[in-house]
Formats: C-alpha cells, structure tokens, sequence
C-alpha cells in the first residue's frame, strides 16, 4: 500500500457516508486540500464539488472494474449514496457478482492506485486564494446534435485571479468503447493550444491553452472553443455549466435538429453529483421549430449545475425485410 499522507487522507474521506457526508471541509486534510486548490474561507458547496471532480479525475484512469469500486467507495454517484462503508462494499459485490470480501479489496485496490496518481498533481500555488490562477465569469455554449457527430462550441470570459499565461481545462465524457478515437479540440479564437493529454482511454482529455499575452490580476479576456466528438463516443443525456467559482452568468444552447427526444428540460441549481438523475418533478421546454432549445442563467453558484436535460434517443430499429 502506498506510504503517504494521500492515501491516509483518503482512506479516511471514504468512511461513512464518503462525499456526502455533512460538514464535508471538516474530514479532508491538507493534500487533499492542495489539490483541490481550496482556502481555508470555501463554501461547502465548492469543497464538495471540487473533492468530487478531484476523486473523479484520480478515478478516470483506472480499469473499469477498479473504476466502479473507486466511485462506490467514495459515494460518487447518487444511486451509491448508503449510510456507510460497508452498504457499499456490499452493492458492489452484487453489481460485479463477486464476495463482499472481493469488493472490499477492489475497493483498496482502487484507493491505492488514485493515491499514486495523486502524486503526480502540482503543488498549488503560494496564495491558496489565487487557486487556479482564473475562474470563469461568463460560458456560453452550444451543444450540436444535429451535426454527424456531436459538436460542443463554448466561449468563456475568464479573469485572472493571479499573473497567468496560460490555462488549463478538462474535458469530460463518457467512457467509450474500444476503438474510438479522441475527441478533436480547436480553439477558435483567444487561445492556443499547446498541450492536449489524453485520459480514460482518450475519452477524457486535459487542454492546456497559451494566452496571447500574460493576464494580470483582474484582467478579462474571452477565448473560444470547439470539440468534435469521433463516431463511436458516447454522451451524457444533458449539458451543464458546473462552476467551481462564483460565475457572473451563462447561455445554454442545444441544436437537436430533426432528433428531437421526448422530452427536455431545465436544469437549474442542481447538485453536482446529481447531474444523470432525473428528478420526478421537472420543468419541460419545448424545442423551437428549428430544434432548438435556450436557457440563460445569472448568479450561478459553485458546485451546481445550469443547463438543460433530456430523454435519450431510442435505438434506430430497422424494418424487417418482407419475405
């Protein structure tokens, strides 16, 4: 087992009810905090969403099996959220059709491999008030799904919290079948792309961008993106802005086109970790004539999500043909 205070600290993070236990910044100690690039004044809010990404991204690069454990382990996901450690080693021993005691050490196995991949983060920076060295103050999207394969246009309004030149964001999806190729970046404007690493298996990617010229604290600048997802690359059923620092505002767009779902609907002020859930009350939108749907947001808060969801796509079924 890894000899480190990491691996202590996470081992400790995972007992009882995991990220979901109340009073969340009271049981995570100082790496865990410096990697989360968290000051000793956040929100609750933040600190659970930023443990939350933090787990998920140290999580990504596992086998699945080890994957699974690990978002068990934590309470990662709502359908996971069980009173204690020991709830959860038991569903997954009924999820992977193994003994609890198989679960128990898939579950070690997972929390010993995060805390060596947690090695490997950087230190966070002299001021823990800086974080990042940016936050986001307005995103805009779209999010085509009309197109041949689904595209994602975003265009942010960053500010400087520090000197930077450049930043860094992550791109999330959902884990892909083998043989799909990664997900194509460009930026098309107010930024360069200088480093692009590929995560889970190319499904997710960390994005480095270089700036045109060094921001200073305070500083404004809008840069635009565009991702092509490959044939093959699975989706999530929703798109949401999940700020991990207070953003001033937000444009949420999707393009269905002639592949209108069922259903769409709001989501505002949602949870992080309840993102995939769909709640039994919701507020349904309607597309436009052009298969469209728009929300624009204001005052979001860190931790919560602000987009829009909607019912998966039914599988193409093809006629039989008449014999």
């Amino acid at each position: 087992m890894p000899d480190s205070d990491l691996y202590e600290e996470l081992k400790k993070l995972r007992r009882g009810r995991g990220v979901d236990r109340p009073g969340l910044s009271r049981y995570i100690g100082p790496e865990t905090r410096r990697r989360c690039r968290l000051g000793p004044g956040d929100k609750e809010s933040r600190v659970r969403a930023a443990v939350v990404a933090m787990l998920s991204g140290l999580a990504a690069g596992l086998a699945p099996d080890l994957r699974r454990a690990a978002e068990l382990a934590f309470g990662l996901d709502r359908e996971f959220r069980l009173a204690t450690l020991a709830d959860r080693e038991s569903r997954l021993a009924d999820l992977q059709t193994v003994s609890v005691r198989t679960a128990r050490r898939r579950m070690n196995d997972a929390l010993a491999a995060m805390a060596v991949a947690g090695e490997d983060v950087p230190a966070a920076p002299e001021d823990p008030a800086a974080g990042s060295g940016w936050r986001v103050s307005s995103l805009r999207a779209l999010f085509r799904l009309d197109t041949c394969t689904p595209e994602l246009y975003e265009m942010r309004t960053i500010t400087a919290t520090r000197e930077i030149d450049e930043i860094t964001i992550r791109i999330g999806l959902p884990e892909a079948p083998a043989g799909v190729g990664a997900a194509e970046v460009d930026a098309l404007f107010g930024a360069r792309i200088s480093a692009v690493e590929q995560r889970n298996g190319g499904s997710s990617q960390k994005v480095v961008l270089r700036l045109p010229e060094r921001m200073l604290p305070g500083d404004t600048h809008e840069l635009w993106l565009r991702v092509v997802l490959p044939p093959g690359q699975p989706t999530w059923s929703h798109y949401a802005i999940v700020p991990l620092d207070p953003c001033e505002s937000g444009v949420v767009r999707v393009r269905f086109g002639d592949r209108r779902p069922a259903e769409v609907w709001l989501i505002d002020e949602v949870p992080y970790t309840d993102l995939r859930e769909p709640p039994e009350k919701r507020a349904l939108i309607e597309p436009s004539a052009l298969g469209e749907v728009m929300r624009e947001f204001h005052g979001l808060r860190e931790g919560y999500g602000y987009g829009l969801a909607w019912t998966p796509p039914a599988p193409v079924r093809s006629t039989p043909p008449i014999r």
